[in-house]
């Protein structure tokens, strides 16, 4: 619609509506140039008026709300100062003059240097968007206000990141939601997992949150945050009351596979991986490398798990382990040397591998063991000095799964028992550490599921050995003690009824009853019968004992469970009170009284029958179920 001759309408310029264009419209485009420079003068004015607001705020001093971050349980989180977002104001005609001053930065956000080492018990305020309040959120039927965005937040910053210090603390909840919304609903189940102040929050997310990840893993392109995304689900596993049904080998086989597709281990050649030309700013360097890194460290400790071996190790692994550098926390490269060695103990035994259990030759392995058992200590003596209690709890667990392979071993040689002796010093010692810890930081409620795996070896070891002819060699009540706190951690790591830590603490307590009641092979080395699962294989050998024994499985050429008829011959004579009557006072039943691990007395006063074992209230109290044990097969999960 054109203007009507003569009204002022202020959609079109006055030139257009002016009867004689060689005179009205000349003054017409002076105004207009007048009015555009006092325009720039007042940009200007507000560009300096910002800046020294921006310098009255120093890097050097972080605001007072920083002080209680934590992002590594021993050291400091160092945040890139480059990392300053800037956004033009809506409405302003600010490209008339782009080209001639730098970006108008409205929103800065302090640098943060060398916070103050913290505890991961304390608490650590969230560095929150100063501009606007944190936003409310939902996803599908569940809704979060800003405050209880802001308090999830700052539970996981304070309690869980520390353990893996992957992203950055100073980033708001909302510019972690406009990042990605898979990765800030990950950050919020996770601070969910014991949230008091929403009891069944953990419980309503772990649905949305899980569709959530699968979604945006079949809608690519994906960014590194949705790689973190997955890390955290991976180290925080959702709860599952079977292997079989755990879906986090896969995540992490996805997460692995995006980093390769997106090139987060060559981040200087990124654009190779991208069809855009791009160059990584410092900051996104750093995030980059701290994402790889995690990546890598996740990916470890799951195939670990497994029985599984993945690449040993990468340029960018080996430059990130370098002693100069400086591109991830000292905490994140601490556990990056550690899983690398790991890695190195399953890819050396894997490459001698002389038949389908992927073990050397029974005349090699001593030699080898011995190699990697140096490379250990040489990697424990450089690190032990510095390292934190919570990196040497994985140090010693990657212990635990080299001396694994003294059981594979099948002779009785003195350099066999001496490293097996190794071993059950160690397991006591790991558990120690974590007691301590628990103390101190509640380290069992918060901790990645590393944790709960080590303390299993750890307990297994000494069931292992305890009830070996190695027994006359080995401190035994230290050794029983060690093992009752095992049960006691585990099933503090607990945080739904009948998941795998809370099922485990019952296997535990079933396997040390039943080595206690058939007096286990004093007469006998220890050793394995399950031999394909590498470092694993220790965890698997012993659910398979227990699944002969308790969980009606039987063994190989048999129809009855392996201990149906002693242990159940033996257990009829427990009393109600969960001690042993006066008939079963042999050495045995002697043993037994006097062997439980302390607060278990009372785990087996109901007197099993071959009946109970199959028994529907039976199998509502112990772990185990006659269509989907906590493992499937001694191949598989």
């Amino acid at each position: 619609m054109s203007p009507v001759k003569g009204h002022f309408d202020v959609r079109y310029p006055q030139v257009v509506l002016s009867p004689a264009p060689d005179v009205a419209g000349w003054a017409t485009n002076a105004g207009l140039m007048w009015r555009i420079n006092v325009r720039l003068e007042e940009l200007e004015k507000e560009v300096q008026h910002l800046r020294s607001s921006v310098s009255t705020h120093p890097p050097a001093a972080a605001p007072q709300s920083l002080q209680g971050i934590l992002l590594t349980p021993s050291e400091s989180y160092h945040a890139d100062a480059s990392s300053i977002i800037v956004q033009e104001p809506s409405g302003s005609r600010v490209d008339l003059v782009a080209s001639q001053m730098p970006p108008l930065p409205v929103e800065p956000t302090t640098p943060v240097h060398s916070l103050p080492s913290q505890q991961p018990s304390q608490p650590s305020p969230l560095l929150s968007d100063t501009t606007s309040p944190t936003s409310s959120r939902s996803l599908e039927f569940v809704h979060l206000h800003g405050f209880q965005v802001n308090a999830l937040f700052n539970i996981f910053f304070t309690h869980y990141h520390p353990y893996v210090p992957l992203l950055d603390p100073a980033i708001s909840p909302n510019q972690y939601y406009a990042r990605s919304a898979v990765l800030f609903w990950s950050i919020i189940l996770l601070a969910s997992r014991r949230y008091t102040e929403e009891p069944g929050l953990f419980v309503s997310l772990t649905a949305p949150v899980k569709k959530l990840i699968w979604d945006t893993i079949a809608n690519p392109p994906h960014t590194w945050h949705v790689v973190q995304a997955i890390i955290l689900v991976c180290l925080w596993p959702f709860p599952t009351s079977s292997l079989s049904s755990d879906i986090t080998s896969i995540l992490l086989s996805t997460a692995q596979t995006i980093s390769l597709r997106i090139g987060l281990h060559r981040p200087e050649a990124i654009q190779d991986f991208s069809r855009t030309k791009r160059r990584l700013m410092p900051d996104e360097m750093a995030e980059v490398a701290r994402t790889w890194a995690t990546c890598y460290i996740t990916a470890q400790t799951i195939v670990t798990i497994d029985g599984q071996v993945w690449v040993s190790s990468d340029w960018m692994i080996d430059r990130l382990c370098d002693r100069d550098s400086t591109m991830i926390p000292t905490s994140l490269k601490h556990q990056l040397l550690i899983s690398r060695f790991s890695a190195r103990v399953g890819q050396f035994m894997s490459s001698h591998s002389q038949g389908p259990t992927d073990l050397p030759r029974p005349g090699e392995f001593i030699s080898l063991l011995a190699l990697l058992e140096r490379e250990y200590t040489e990697l424990a003596s450089t690190l032990t000095s510095y390292i934190s209690e919570e990196n040497k709890v994985l140090l010693n667990g990657t212990g635990l799964q080299l001396y694994v392979f003294y059981l594979l071993e099948e002779s009785d040689s003195d350099t066999r028992k001496r490293g097996l002796l190794r071993a059950y010093s160690m397991s006591i010692s790991t558990i120690t550490i974590i007691n301590q810890l628990e103390a101190l930081t509640d380290a069992m409620a918060y901790g990645p599921v590393s944790y709960f795996r080590i303390i299993s070896i750890a307990a297994m070891f000494i069931l292992k050995l305890s009830y070996s002819n190695l027994g006359p060699y080995l401190d035994l009540e230290t050794g029983k003690r060690s093992f009752n706190s095992a049960i006691a951690l585990t099933r503090r790591i607990s945080i739904e009824d009948n998941d795998l830590p809370g099922r485990m603490s019952k296997i535990l307590t079933q396997l040390w009853s039943a080595q206690v009641i058939h007096r286990g092979q004093r007469d006998k080395p220890p050793g394995l019968r399950l031999k394909t699962r590498l470092a694993a294989s220790l965890v698997h050998d012993s659910m398979w004992m227990w699944r002969e024994q308790f969980g009606g499985q039987p063994r190989s050429g048999t129809n009855t469970p392996l201990a149906s008829r002693g242990y159940l011959a033996d257990n009829r004579a427990m009393e109600q009170r969960g001690g042993l009557s006066a008939r079963g006072t042999g050495s045995a039943g002697q043993e037994a009284a006097t062997n439980f691990p302390v607060g278990m007395e009372g785990a087996y006063s109901d007197g099993l029958t071959l009946e109970d074992v199959v028994d529907a209230e039976l199998l509502a109290l112990l772990p185990f179920s006659l269509d989907g044990e906590i493992f499937t097969a001694p191949g598989g999960c």
